[in-house]
């Protein structure tokens, strides 16, 4: 039912060292990219400079724990919310504006952890009306979000962690990060092009650690992606810059099942046979 499965990362849409302070030309750019092949298409994306510096204020990571005030971090759940509520906006406003059929998915409305663990039961309900969406011809818009926890009251859950669920669930052919930079970069700033699961070292990476990102920023997302490439032979697992040409021909592209398909100056996610 679901072919492609993309991510489109918070920092190719907004400014992630400015507070809340979004890219309407990227958006715009990135929009374009799908208006011709919206097709058995899931979409989650990133908080960027929505969210993150209240969910940091906050330690919302962290869940609630007794040397916080409960009723001001309570209000800062609600805060971090509306600001991905806010960058969601733009993000629906573009699509709309294509014609391209997205409706907005909150994981909050969904999921509800215990001890910060989602087990599959968890995500019943998620599928459910993602499939009933799908099968409509709807695109699902979803993102990261703060959840409600049985025991810790709240915790973080990065788009690039919903990204797995939905492609173990799904099985697409394609998973795709949309990020603000080329690909995977050495510390010396060269691309990977080719990634191997279990070769390629992730800690000698260039982190961007600089950024405010209570999510992992690009180590979580490198080890997400090799994780669906252990879990999944038959998906292609791409990290690409969002605006830019290597995006659009990616995802103009049909899907074959060239195992050496690479994509120059980009990163694609490959495990050794």
């Amino acid at each position: 039912m679901v072919t492609r499965i993309v991510k489109i990362g918070g920092a190719s849409i907004t400014d992630k060292a400015q507070f809340e302070s979004v890219n309407l030309p990227n958006i715009d750019f990135i929009v374009d990219l799908f208006k011709n092949n919206y097709k058995n298409l899931i979409l989650i994306h990133g908080a960027g400079s929505f969210g993150h510096h209240q969910a940091k204020k906050y330690r919302l990571n962290e869940g609630y724990k007794n040397t916080f005030n409960y009723e001001e971090c309570r209000l800062g759940v609600c805060d971090t919310r509306r600001s991905l509520g806010r960058l969601q906006q733009y993000l629906l406003d573009a699509f709309l504006g294509a014609q391209i059929p997205v409706v907005r998915i909150s994981p909050f409305d969904f999921l509800i952890s215990d001890q910060f663990e989602l087990t599959d039961e968890t995500y019943k309900q998620l599928y459910q009306r993602l499939d009933i969406l799908l099968s409509n011809g709807y695109v699902p818009l979803l993102h990261g979000d703060v959840l409600l926890d049985k025991k810790t009251h709240w915790r973080i859950l990065s788009g690039d962690d919903i990204l797995l669920k939905l492609a173990e669930y799904y099985q697409p052919r394609q998973c795709i990060f949309l990020t603000s930079v080329p690909g995977i970069l050495q510390s010396n700033g060269n691309v990977i092009e080719k990634f191997y699961v279990g070769e390629s070292k992730i800690d000698e990476l260039d982190h961007q650690s600089s950024i405010i990102d209570v999510t992992g920023s690009m180590q979580n997302k490198v080890m997400i992606a090799c994780d669906i490439v252990n879990k999944l032979d038959t998906c292609q697992v791409f990290i690409v810059q969002g605006v830019s040409k290597n995006a659009k021909h990616l995802l103009s592209s049909s899907i074959n099942d060239d195992e050496e398909f690479i994509l120059n100056g980009s990163t694609r996610i490959l495990k050794k046979h």
